[in-house]
């Protein structure tokens, strides 16, 4: 029995399960909408609301938060470096310092997510009263589309309300 049992497996193990529903919620915060099956979006949108209730308050601790929750952006340059010169008696090093520049280089939009959420996403709906309708929470939508065409997956788009 399921009872108080608030989440959906998604027919996958935890681990990924996690990293799908994260990568979604990036998703969803870089697009601002996602086109995904509706047990899916019902769970990213747990966990995006959560996430922006939170950042409604930007604090240290709210912050630190979040950023567990949402996927680490690439490693920073120093630290990368640091660790090429660690390895420099191996001869693979300097061939994966040379990949790690381009890497380095390469853009990476996660980095920009977070600020986002707190900059962009999160302000939009500071002004709604916590005693309000939909003062915490409410903040994204679920409208359902016609069934997936390979499998007649139920679909849905998961969009944040203006």
């Amino acid at each position: 029995m399921r009872h108080k049992v608030g989440k959906r497996k998604l027919n996958k193990p935890t681990d990924q399960r996690m990293a799908l529903l994260k990568n979604q919620v990036q998703a969803l915060f870089m697009h601002e909408r996602v086109i995904t099956t509706e047990a899916r979006a019902k769970e990213v949108r747990s966990m995006a609301e959560k996430l922006i209730t939170r950042a409604k308050v930007d604090n240290v601790a709210n912050r630190q938060l979040v950023e567990r929750t949402i996927q680490k952006p690439p490693m920073p340059s120093e630290s990368k470096a640091k660790f090429a010169l660690r390895k420099r008696e191996n001869p693979m090093a300097i061939r994966k310092s040379v990949t790690v520049k381009k890497w380095r280089d390469a853009p990476h939009p996660e980095r920009e997510i977070l600020e986002k959420l707190f900059t962009d996403i999160a302000p939009r709906y500071a002004g709604r009263a916590k005693d309000a309708p939909g003062g915490n929470g409410g903040y994204t939508r679920i409208v359902k589309m016609p069934p997936r065409r390979g499998d007649a997956a139920p679909l849905a788009v998961l969009l944040l309300v203006e």
